[in-house]
């Protein structure tokens, strides 16, 4: 059975969409089609991407990583799978506001996601990995 696993939205891809938000409205304003179409195209496939990110482990023992509509999804054999980091960056006063899972696979490569339930998703992939 596969079990689907969502991303979570961090902080500075919420600051991206205002930014670009801004960026579409003031190229409207002063009359800057081009501009204002370039930001509205990538505004939409930003906004995709957000939304439709996700990871999917499935029952024949694979890992789909998804990042929406407009982009090839990356597959993982749970086999190849050597280790998961859990790694955290931009500490300020000893926080993290950064967080996410490091995957290594096959000849050292990786894959980072970050999943709204980092705790469940590791579990999952652990006892699939362990079912094999």
């Amino acid at each position: 059975m596969d079990k689907i696993f969502h991303a979570r939205i961090h902080f500075s891809m919420y600051l991206f969409l205002v930014l670009l938000t801004a960026g579409t409205c003031l190229s409207f304003w002063h009359h800057m089609g081009v501009c204002a179409a370039i930001t509205l195209v990538l505004l939409v496939v930003v906004v995709e991407r957000i939304i439709h990110t996700t990871y999917t482990l499935t029952g024949d023992g694979r890992l789909i990583v998804s990042y929406g509509r407009f982009s090839r999804p990356r597959v993982i054999p749970l086999e190849s799978l050597r280790r998961i980091e859990r790694c955290r960056r931009m500490r300020i006063a000893g926080k993290s506001l950064y967080s996410y899972l490091l995957l290594v696979y096959g000849e050292e490569k990786h894959v980072a996601v970050m999943p709204v339930k980092e705790e469940e998703f590791i579990a999952e992939v652990t006892r699939r990995r362990k079912a094999q």
